[in-house]
């Protein structure tokens, strides 16, 4: 089994507990407040993009209930949970490796940490993908863990079940974004507290297609 499938497997098989755990994390609720504010109006199209189980799609739409949402997750899982919390919105399962396969144009996409388990190849074609999609103007929204990519491998949850997780390089992040079309992000950093006791940077870039 490669390393995507087992990850996918992991995210299919922890859905429930995922959605327990995240939904009503509040940490990054100023970063979707400014990405919100970015969009060119109230009834704005959106991908959503790695959805989960709808925690993103589902603060948005609380804030905006005008927005067109489509969501995509390769987990049928996630996507049960994300159409049960968010009956107004679309949702679809995708790998997201996928996403030059849709027809649709967005004005704002927002990935919220699909970049740790994408590698530094996929997550180049994710944002050149995201450049094709976004209308002129649109709002990319990217989050991830910076680190040194040496240090990606595998990482075990309580239940054994395993995902390969990549850290990324800021500056080769930023680089891509430039090379695919899109303004200088804006760069916010949240400190998040995990189980263990320890805290972990995790690193959100919001940038404007040129």
């Amino acid at each position: 089994m490669n390393k995507y499938q087992e990850t996918f497997n992991t995210w299919n098989s922890i859905a429930n507990r995922y959605e327990e755990a995240f939904f009503d994390l509040h940490l990054y609720n100023d970063t979707y407040d400014f990405f919100l504010d970015n969009l060119p109006d109230k009834e704005s199209k959106i991908l959503d993009v790695g959805c989960g189980p709808g925690n993103i799609t589902n603060y948005l739409l609380n804030k905006s209930p005008n927005l067109k949402i489509k969501g995509i997750d390769i987990s049928k899982n996630m996507i049960a949970l994300a159409q049960k919390n968010n009956k107004s919105a679309e949702f679809k399962i995708m790998d997201i490796r996928n996403l030059d396969s849709l027809q649709d144009s967005f004005d704002g996409i927002i990935c919220g940490f699909c970049l740790p388990y994408l590698s530094k190849k996929d997550y180049s074609k994710l944002i050149s993908d995201c450049n094709l999609l976004l209308n002129k103007n649109g709002i990319l929204y990217l989050s991830f863990v910076e680190g040194d990519t040496k240090n990606s491998g595998y990482i075990s949850g309580s239940t054994g079940d395993r995902m390969y997780f990549y850290y990324h390089n800021l500056k080769d992040l930023k680089n891509e974004l430039t090379i695919h079309g899109f303004e200088s992000p804006k760069l916010i950093l949240k400190s998040y507290a995990k189980r263990n006791g320890s805290e972990e940077t995790h690193s959100i870039l919001i940038s404007r297609k040129k």
